[in-house]
């Protein structure tokens, strides 16, 4: 999973600045736009281990990076931004009076004219991102990069939580419960099949126990011992529903996990009260 996150920042620092180059002096065409989403979309499946129908609206999401569309329109109105800004005798704010002309023809006024709009109109629809999508609406609201990405885990534990949040555990689509045959096993299924609410501790009026508990994990080591001891027991339960899930999954019968599930987050979370789980 280290490697996913190399991959991330990879892609982030390296090839999405080749698919922008130019992105903030061009009025990009629909065509174009589309191009670049698909060559994001592209990347982006492949860090994640999707298919080529793999909807990225949560990748996106979990990895904090936008869309291209949302990307143009926020770098041209950076360039707009401080176009205004710069000293008295540079260039650009002495070729102002020329290229502001609609005269001109200048691509420069046709960007300066419309990007703010549209930035003002993507900054709005990136202030309201799950009410289209019932797996988004299950994220974190804010926008970051998931701690599930880097939080310290095994490598089972971390796809676990990932397939979660993409949907991709427990399917539904044509799995059968292993211990309901005639069932599909849907996420509300096995929300009830797992009796999560009770091995989580949480109340019934929340509909995702397990996606409401990760979108709460600690990005730093808590100092609250009551928060400490409550992921002291709730961790673990998430840790080992996800592990039978993943075998209910498969149609396997879930055999028993092993004592240090979970170990690796316990750790960092309560640091050396944990080694005499694993024999340490």
């Amino acid at each position: 999973m280290v490697l996913r996150n190399l991959a991330l920042r990879f892609y982030a620092q390296m090839i999405r600045p080749q698919l922008e180059y130019g992105a903030a002096i061009c009025p990009f065409t629909s065509a174009n736009i589309l191009r670049l989403e698909k060559a994001q979309n592209t990347c982006i499946r492949r860090i994640f281990g999707g298919s080529s129908r793999s909807s990225v609206k949560v990748m996106l999401h979990m990895a904090d990076l936008p869309s291209m569309k949302e990307r143009c329109a926020i770098l041209q109105a950076k360039y707009i931004l401080r176009s205004h800004h710069l000293p008295n005798d540079a260039l650009l704010t002495l070729l102002h009076p020329y290229i502001q002309d609609p005269s001109s023809k200048s691509t420069y006024f046709s960007i300066d004219h419309k990007v703010l709009n549209k930035c003002i109109q993507t900054l709005h629809e990136l202030q309201q991102p799950h009410q289209n999508s019932k797996l988004l609406s299950a994220c974190r609201t804010s926008i970051s990069l998931d701690p599930i990405l880097w939080l310290p885990m095994t490598s089972e534990e971390r796809s676990r939580c990932i397939r979660w949040r993409l949907g991709w555990l427990p399917g539904g689509h044509s799995n059968f419960c292993f211990h309901h045959p005639t069932t599909i096993m849907t996420k509300q299924h096995a929300i009830q099949c797992l009796q999560m609410h009770q091995r989580l501790m949480m109340p019934i009026s929340i509909l995702d126990p397990l996606s409401n508990l990760l979108n709460q994990l600690p990005t730093r080591p808590p100092r609250s011992a009551v928060t400490r001891q409550s992921w002291t027991v709730r961790w673990p339960a998430i840790c080992h529903i996800l592990y039978e899930l993943d075998h209910l999954f498969h149609g396997l019968n879930p055999p028993p996990p092993d004592p240090s599930l979970g170990y690796a987050l316990l750790q960092w979370i309560c640091p050396g009260q944990f080694l005499v789980l694993i024999g340490f």
